[in-house]
């Protein structure tokens, strides 16, 4: 019986007139995202030709204005040899353009990661990044040693260079980028919008539901289990589609492929950074991520349990999600006294928490994995018992009929 049950509303989870279209939405965003923002993603290493080509026109000018005046020497209002210097940064950019053009990109990694090595002005200097942080130079300058370390990592080993992996647009390397932003929310609040409805759609067929021969709470059991399997086939096909448009378009990548990870907030130097694999990365993350839909997925029984509103349901879970989001800023550490790594909400975007970028942002030592997940567990365990309580509170009748 519990098989035949599970089966059945699995099959009306999977054909439900509300969820078609939302999986439509998901494959037209995904498309969207794979297929149009990812390939002309702008970041501060993108690389942009024509505007290298003008500098270089408008330096080789002054360069030659300086050797006609004969300013090839050092300034003596400011001790700069300006002509040098000129000179220098004129071979440097000609020397990548014609590695970007002859797409020799081992040598145009080369150059590009010899030119920033030392030279952290050129990203903290950068007003366009992170223009509405509340920290910019701290962000920039943290952009700066991932980026070092990234760079180094792939010429130390014996990877092609191409194009998609200088850039992180091969499968893995996109996925990991996934999944370190706002992924697994998406995720999350597909789970949500899944489980929704999940007990206000039977309240349509209350008479032929009241007759089947299991308990009121093995139901909301076997409900839950039956839209947990369903929101990971879900999940798992979209992940499996998406690394396979863009491994087509720009390779598949590397598993041993190094992720900066920040493992200290003391010095905020290289010192406080190290490196995982990004199979280590995605193998940390995805664990957890289905103990994260099992959560929102009993959360919306409670929630339904108590408003019999679908649209309430999402609502309100929707709010829970963003939580973290909303009321939580960059100098907040604790929440009514209590350190914030005590409140599961902090766990909810997990792949900041494998990378320690969520220490970063707060800048705190106290959020950690194994933390984490032990949170989520008793967060999941109290749900469960309030699931347990409430269902002997809010019984089949009392639930169809009042």
């Amino acid at each position: 019986m519990n098989r035949n049950y599970l089966k059945h509303e699995f099959l009306i989870t999977l054909r439900s007139r509300r969820n078609i279209p939302f999986i439509l939405f998901i494959g037209v965003l995904l498309l969207s995202y794979c297929l149009v923002l990812l390939p002309n993603e702008k970041t501060k290493e993108t690389y942009e030709p024509n505007e290298v080509r003008a500098f270089l026109t408008d330096l080789e000018v002054e360069q030659k204005y300086r050797e006609e005046k004969g300013n090839t020497g050092v300034i003596l209002f400011t001790g700069m040899p300006v002509y040098a210097i000129n000179a220098y940064y004129y071979k440097l950019n000609q020397a990548l353009l014609t590695a970007y053009e002859d797409k020799n990109y081992h040598r145009f990694l080369y150059l590009r990661n010899f030119s920033l090595q030392g030279n952290e002005y050129e990203y903290t200097s950068d007003e366009n990044l992170f223009a509405l942080s509340p920290f910019p130079g701290k962000d920039r300058s943290h952009l700066y040693k991932q980026t070092m370390m990234r760079y180094e990592d792939y010429l130390a080993n014996d990877y092609p260079i191409t194009y998609g992996l200088m850039y992180e647009k091969t499968g893995l390397q996109v996925m990991q980028k996934f999944l370190q932003t706002n992924g697994i929310l998406f995720i999350l609040f597909c789970a949500i919008y899944f489980s929704s409805d999940l007990l206000s759609r039977d309240r349509k067929y209350r008479s032929v539901l009241q007759g089947i021969p299991l308990s009121w709470y093995r139901q909301l059991n076997m409900k839950s289990l039956s839209t947990f399997f369903y929101s990971l086939l879900v999940v798992v096909g979209t992940l499996i589609v998406g690394v396979l448009i863009m491994s087509v378009q720009f390779g598949f990548g590397y598993f041993d492929l190094h992720v900066p990870i920040m493992i200290a907030q003391k010095t905020f130097k290289i010192e406080d950074y190290d490196v995982i694999s990004i199979a280590v990365f995605l193998g940390k993350t995805l664990l957890v991520v289905p103990l994260l839909i099992f959560l929102f997925i009993r959360l919306n029984v409670i929630l339904g349990l108590l408003f019999k509103n679908e649209w309430l349901v999402l609502l309100f879970s929707s709010f829970i999600l963003f939580l973290d989001r909303l009321f939580v800023s960059r100098t907040t550490r604790e929440l009514f006294g209590i350190d914030i790594s005590f409140y599961p909400q902090t766990y909810f975007d997990f792949g900041k928490i494998v990378d320690g970028e969520k220490n970063f942002l707060l800048n705190t030592e106290t959020i950690s994995y194994m933390k984490g997940i032990i949170v989520l567990l008793v967060t999941v365990a109290v749900i469960e018992l309030v699931i347990f309580i409430l269902s002997k509170i809010i019984n089949k009748r009392r639930f169809y009929y009042a």
